[in-house]
């Protein structure tokens, strides 16, 4: 059995306004306390899935770079002790520009970690402000600069739009200097501003102002071409790669893999157990606690939220996040997860979707082909998402 894990620290130095994550401030004792819980919770789930070989870890947060290097250092160990690991594993850890240090990116480095992903967000200082962030553009240059010198080579910058007061130029200058700095990867991601953050309640008091979504999607089609003329080539709606280079965690959630979330709130999707698949399950997702005391009081025995997913269910599943990726969905990908050839399935909502420009049909080797949405078809996914639920 392959799998992908993720692990959540859920600590930030401060919450950014936009944030509706599981993340707090912490002292060191609470991060101790904390990643003595995860710990035990990862020697369990070795256990469980003895036998497994692990093909990505990703690190999330939170802010997993404010977590002291000791701390890690004991955390990632018992993960290498818990769990065997490909040769290739891809390993991933998220980190602020604001808390990252040369130390903590070396012990991680001596973990295993091989991809860097940091929150940039914007090179306007006055954006970053209004967003709550801890850094400025000057210290996430230095960050991506300081990564390189260690010999971390592939590093993904995490980048917003529609941001409170952005103009389209803003944006687009955003992308031309992170271009400059010769990372890997970018992952673009509109803002959204959720209910209950401070930065919604600003916006409803009318205290700041949010683009439209027509100044959104200018943003995004422009800020494509943008990233084409640097060689990143859009491979899912948000992410960009230069080649080789394409996040292979993220593309295994979009491809239907099986994976573990360890720690707080972590989700994960595994098989289904014999009394599982005896209630029509194919698929099982599991929700660790959110409440962060709750989750060190039960580890290792954690009681997680545990819901069964049928047949109809993860083929629904398997187009909607296969149709977030320009490859789209594999005919064959799609018959062997599901035994079910997916135009007799899905075939009026196909070509509904193919009759009104949304989607397309992209020949591949082998006498294979996938559905993938078309550029309008991806500003518009949720129309073509609707269809295929009818």
């Amino acid at each position: 059995m392959i799998l992908q894990l993720y692990l959540h620290f859920p600590f930030c130095k401060r919450k950014c306004l936009y944030c509706d994550f599981v993340s707090a401030a912490a002292g060191e004792d609470a991060m101790a306390a904390y990643c003595a819980a995860l710990e035990k919770e990862i020697r369990a789930m070795g256990e469980k899935y003895t036998g497994a070989e692990v093909s990505t870890v990703f690190l999330g947060g939170g802010t997993p770079s404010i977590v002291p290097a000791p701390l890690m250092k004991s955390v990632l160990r018992t993960l290498r002790e818990s769990f065997s690991h490909q040769k290739d594993a891809e390993f991933t850890s998220e980190a602020n520009p604001g808390t990252l240090t040369e130390k903590w990116l070396e012990t991680l480095m001596d973990a295993g970690m091989n991809r860097l992903s940091l929150g940039v967000q914007a090179s306007q200082d006055q954006l970053l402000e209004r967003i709550g962030r801890i850094h400025t553009f000057a210290q996430a240059e230095e960050s991506i600069r300081m990564a390189q010198r260690l010999g971390i080579s592939n590093i993904n910058a995490d980048v917003m739009y529609g941001l409170p007061g952005q103009a389209e130029n803003d944006y687009l200058e955003t992308l031309e200097r992170i271009c400059a700095l010769d990372v890997t990867h970018v992952s673009a991601y509109s803002l959204i501003v959720e209910e209950g953050t401070p930065l919604c309640q600003q916006v409803e008091r009318g205290q700041l102002t949010v683009p439209d979504d027509d100044d959104c999607a200018a943003m995004t089609s422009q800020g494509i071409e943008v990233l084409r003329k640097h060689g990143y080539h859009q491979y899912e709606i948000s992410n960009y790669a230069k080649e080789g280079f394409a996040c292979r965690h993220n593309v295994g959630y979009w491809q239907g893999a099986w994976y573990l979330g360890l720690g707080a709130a972590a989700h994960g999707m595994v098989p289904p157990s014999e009394t599982d698949a005896q209630q029509g399950a194919v698929r099982v997702r599991l929700a660790n606690p959110s409440d962060v005391k709750q989750y060190m009081e039960q580890s290792p025995h954690i009681v997680r939220e545990k819901t069964l997913i049928g047949t109809d269910e993860a083929m629904f599943e398997t187009m909607m996040l296969g149709l977030r990726m320009n490859e789209g969905v594999s005919e064959k990908h799609f018959e062997t997860l599901h035994g079910q050839s997916m135009t007799k399935r899905c075939g009026p909502a196909l070509d509904s979707i193919l009759r009104d420009g949304l989607g397309c049909w992209q020949q591949r080797p082998n006498s294979d082909r996938a559905f993938a949405l078309t550029p309008r078809g991806m500003l518009l996914q949720n129309e073509a998402l609707l269809r295929l639920m009818d």
